[in-house]
């Protein structure tokens, strides 16, 4: 019984993550458990509420991010890990709709995602830190402009329906504008972790 529960709980994670990736958060549970092949009724065995079912798939959505980061760090070259930290940040977000929706609210309304969320963020914080101790990305650059850049990059795939690969080309334009050379003052300062994730949860509560 027990391989059959985890057998059917991972068919249902692949249904929804798939659905979500490709219809948003909107999708509706009966479609999901069609797709898994099982009723209705053991997919809220499984998961109590559709927002159950929601963080479970982000989680596993951040623990890849995680893992992609991670390797990313220990690139030999500072920048090629940079570079290789936002191309894992923008081609998820960009191939998984779901993700890019959840991004904004579900992770900020749930206190597990929220501290997935920032351990990726100290991730991302130990990568630039690298990239600028070798000179490769300009110091006025925070750890916190990386995944904003990152999602706006995987955004235009949502905004013009373009082809997956879209991202790269303003993924592209952003990296060379990272760089130090020509670089010119930035207008506003950056945003601290602390009020990105606060704004968040506060867009989350409505």
């Amino acid at each position: 019984m027990r391989a059959d529960a985890e057998r059917n709980r991972r068919l249902i994670l692949d249904a929804a993550a798939a659905i979500f990736a490709e219809r948003g958060l909107d999708a509706g549970v009966a479609e999901i458990a069609a797709r898994a092949g099982v009723g209705s009724a053991t997919v809220f065995r499984r998961f109590p509420t559709k927002q159950d079912l929601i963080v479970a798939v982000v989680e596993a959505r951040i623990a890849e991010m995680g893992d992609e980061l991670e390797v990313a760090l220990r690139a030999d070259d500072p920048w090629s890990g940079l570079v290789a930290a936002m191309e894992a940040i923008a081609r998820v977000q960009a191939r998984d709709r779901g993700l890019f929706e959840a991004i904004g609210g579900t992770v900020s309304a749930d206190e597990h995602l929220h501290a997935r969320h920032a351990e990726l963020l100290v991730l991302i914080e130990a990568i630039a830190d690298r990239a600028k101790a070798a000179g490769s990305l300009r110091e006025d650059v925070a750890a916190t402009d990386l995944p904003l850049l990152a999602a706006a990059a995987a955004g235009t795939c949502q905004i013009a329906a373009e082809p997956d690969d879209l991202w790269r080309r303003y993924l592209g334009i952003m990296l060379d504008g990272l760089r130090p050379d020509a670089a010119t003052p930035l207008p506003v300062p950056a945003r601290t972790m602390a009020e990105i994730l606060e704004a968040k949860a506060r867009a989350a509560r409505g």
